[in-house]
């Protein structure tokens, strides 16, 4: 397979285009009569002399009809992240079949997130503080969380690992990727929505609210980041501000506002589940309830996976996991090093009682560390975070801050006896922010996990970098801070 794969970028080369593979069969024309490329790799030197002769007479003709390998792959994880993996997979012709434990798609992080993709990195608990010594940092984060992080040895342990890795000086370099990365899942997301013709709950902009002038200094650097990135921002008076949000109360306490217009609010459990349905026109099968229990290594990987038929079997070409929620004894045996932490936040919705009293698209309360947003015909209040296991009861301090803010900030907008929901969900986070998208050390085994805050913001860029890795194509953006053998060095 390895020298397929050369002689492909040799064709890709020589023509100045990708190719695309298929197991047609191939032309005799400058090919061997009749000659197949089967998945178990028996014929496949004589496929690559075929390739190195496409690629000597750059014959394009040939090259972008016949060249085409399909291979079977199982993706593990029906979120927003596996279905977007699943539909790019697809796209390149792959055969996709996707496995949960849950019963429906998106039911864990994608089920009531904030609804905010934010190429500008401006989201709540994106990346661990970058202030001073590992103690500072320490400090910072614990008490930015919603519960004292230092209440149990568990949790002490989970901010330590988020915090102890981040380093000041790495702080730059690692948010300058993360934009890069938001920006190129930014323009996938609009590639996918158009392309199928999807309607979705969305608005445009996001509103960070600031709440001092020296607050509004410690951004000068990170507003130079985001104009050489050409992430519009503008700072705006709270004059300004309102009229863009007309409904923001003339007592909300805010010195400034910054005015992302990249920024958006799109509905991602509807996008989710749009895509779902589309994908399995394509082709794509899910199997929910379905727990992986075991990943073997024989000729191909094999899962165990547990139903209520009992435990199946199903082997693939590739496997890739979109969820954290791997058995340990199953990382134990394959030496899957992905060191992540958990962060539990909370999210109100509420059904709009008056239009003109909600907001018209998202507004970020910095210093409050939560986010406003309109999504349709609802007001979605996203707000807190704690580390370590997740408690068994909501926290009642952290809801009633979420419906002071919103009556703060937008009084008179929710109607809230109707359809009111507070939800609390638990998001993985590697210990450096960014996500590990790429191959995870074992073999045909893929990794697209630890999003975090930024699950939906970088869900569709990560699923079309991690399927061209998987087809052996060059990548639009350099992977190798993302690569998760950065988690075991």
């Amino acid at each position: 397979m390895n020298r397929f794969v050369i002689c492909i970028a040799i064709a890709e080369k020589a023509l100045a285009k990708p190719i695309e593979y298929t197991t047609r069969e191939i032309p005799t024309k400058g090919w061997p009569r009749g000659q197949l490329f089967p998945r178990n790799r028996t014929n496949a030197p004589k496929f690559a002399r075929a390739c190195e002769k496409i690629a000597l007479s750059a014959s394009a003709k040939h090259a972008t009809k016949y060249l085409k390998v399909t291979m079977k792959i199982a993706v593990v994880g029906a979120g927003v992240v596996g279905i977007a993996t699943a539909y790019e997979l697809a796209t390149d012709g792959h055969t996709v079949t996707v496995f949960d434990k849950s019963a429906a798609a998106c039911e864990e992080a994608s089920f009531a997130n904030s609804g905010l993709v934010a190429p500008s990195m401006f989201l709540p608990y994106a990346l661990p503080s970058a202030k001073g010594s590992a103690v500072l940092r320490f400090l910072d984060t614990g008490r930015r969380l919603t519960l004292s992080p230092w209440r149990s040895l568990q949790q002490m342990k989970s901010l330590r690992r988020w915090t102890h890795a981040y380093k000041p000086e790495t702080h730059a370099k690692q948010l300058g990727i993360a934009r890069q990365l938001g920006r190129y899942s930014a323009e996938r997301l609009a590639h996918v929505l158009d392309y199928n013709q999807m309607e979705v709950e969305r608005s445009e902009g996001q509103l960070v609210l600031v709440r001092t002038e020296q607050e509004l200094q410690r951004f000068q650097t990170d507003l130079e980041a985001l104009k050489n990135l050409e992430i519009a921002c503008k700072v705006l008076s709270p004059d300004e501000a309102r009229k863009l949000e007309p409904a923001l109360h003339s007592a909300a306490p805010f010195h400034a506002a910054l005015h992302l217009s990249a920024d958006q609010v799109v509905n991602c459990r509807q996008f989710a589940l749009e895509l779902k349905a589309i994908t399995q026109k394509m082709g794509v099968n899910y199997q929910f309830g379905a727990d992986l229990q075991d990943l073997g290594q024989q000729s191909h990987p094999t899962l165990t996976l547990l139903n209520t038929q009992g435990a199946e079997t199903f082997t693939a070409d590739h496997v890739v996991l979109c969820t954290s929620q791997v058995p340990r004894p199953l990382l134990a045996t394959q030496h899957l090093h992905i060191p992540l932490v958990e962060l539990h936040g909370y999210a109100l919705s509420v059904a709009v009682r008056e239009p003109l009293n909600a907001p018209r698209s998202a507004v970020h309360v910095l210093h409050d560390n939560l986010v406003i947003n309109r999504l349709g015909n609802r007001i979605r209040v996203s707000a807190g975070a704690e580390l370590g296991p997740k408690p068994q009861v909501k926290h009642e301090q952290v809801v009633n801050a979420m419906y002071r803010a919103l009556e703060l900030y937008f009084p008179g907008a929710a109607n809230y006896p109707a359809g009111t929901q507070v939800w609390h969900g638990t998001r993985h986070a590697t210990t450096d922010g960014l996500p590990a998208v790429g191959p995870s050390g074992v073999p045909s085994v893929w990794l697209n996990i630890g999003h975090g805050a930024c699950g939906w913001t970088w869900a569709c860029g990560s699923a079309r970098l991690l399927a061209d890795q998987i087809a052996g194509r060059p990548t639009t953006l350099t992977l190798t801070s993302m690569s998760p053998d950065r988690l075991s060095r």
